[in-house]
């Protein structure tokens, strides 16, 4: 691999470029999920080019403030292996933020409120709430559902994007419980109170299952609820490419071994991706009027 290609790769990972991306997606979804009269291209654009930008800033920031951290859980990370810069980073990462709320000025005054909260709680999260046992938790799923409710704010904020917002905010803080498991040692020797460092794994496991099946019955709410209209297809993407997957995902947590938390954590992933895409596939169903 060349010098370019791994400076490339290092920005790439410090910005978490695949989270990114998928919070630019989820502000699309929210758009799509205001049913809007037309699909707008040039706002699609916007509002992912805003949600990747803020989520790329956060990321940035975050590991910024993590570098010490970082040093025992993760050194392999940009920063403390080297690759970047800490000031550098920072300054990117301030950058970033910024563009993104002044871009949100093209789209609304409302969008750019949401875009200027979620900037700072980013900012104050990875800068000292993280260490508040449960706020740290509550706010970066907070910020995932946020992007969903960005996107319905350029058409609509209708009960679409409620339950999917409602949906994306129970799925992640599930997963930051577990990633409290991940990354126990680093936290308890940097302070930071998780579930996991001030209850114990055990505890942080039994309260992220107890979250994820509260999900797994909220999943069939939009089917069986005629206020949604949502097709037999909604129903079998939601059970094979979600339900099953935090099933999975929970077993394999159920160890308490770090290593295996963060292969739950990752498989996790999947199963935010096959949500969201799910309540995308239905609006767009609806706003074309096709039958299944």
């Amino acid at each position: 691999m060349s010098r370019y290609s791994r400076i490339l790769k290092s920005w790439f990972s410090l910005i978490r470029i695949g989270n990114a991306i998928a919070l630019g997606y989820a502000a699309i979804v929210g758009y799509v999920l205001g049913i809007p009269r037309h699909i707008d291209a040039l706002v699609t654009i916007k509002l992912f080019t805003v949600a990747f930008l803020i989520g790329s800033g956060s990321n940035a920031i975050n590991d910024y403030y993590d570098r010490y951290i970082d040093q025992l859980n993760k050194p392999w990370r940009p920063i403390p292996s080297g690759l970047i810069d800490a000031t550098t980073a920072y300054v990117v990462a301030i950058a970033l933020l910024a563009i993104g709320v002044a871009l949100s000025f093209s789209v609304s005054l409302l969008n750019t409120l949401i875009a200027l909260v979620a900037s700072i709680l980013s900012y104050l999260y990875s800068q000292r709430l993280k260490k508040i046992i449960l706020l740290g938790n509550i706010i970066v799923a907070f910020l995932t559902s946020l992007a969903i409710i960005y996107g319905g704010s350029a058409s609509n904020i209708t009960i679409h994007v409620c339950i999917a917002s409602l949906y994306a905010f129970l799925l992640n803080i599930g997963r930051e419980f577990l990633k409290g498991i991940e990354d126990v040692e680093g936290d308890k020797k940097y302070g930071v109170k998780t579930l996991a460092t001030v209850l114990g794994s055990k505890n942080a496991f039994i309260i992220s299952m107890s979250i994820f099946l509260s999900l797994i019955m909220l999943s069939f709410i939009p089917y069986f609820d005629s206020r949604f209209n949502y097709s037999i297809m909604y129903l079998i993407i939601t059970v094979t490419g979600v339900d099953t997957i935090i099933v999975i995902a929970l077993i394999k947590a159920s160890s308490l071994n770090p290593k295996d938390a963060l292969k739950a954590t990752k498989l996790l992933k999947i199963a935010v991706f096959c949500g969201i895409s799910v309540f995308f596939f239905e609006a767009l169903r609806i706003i074309y009027g096709i039958s299944i």
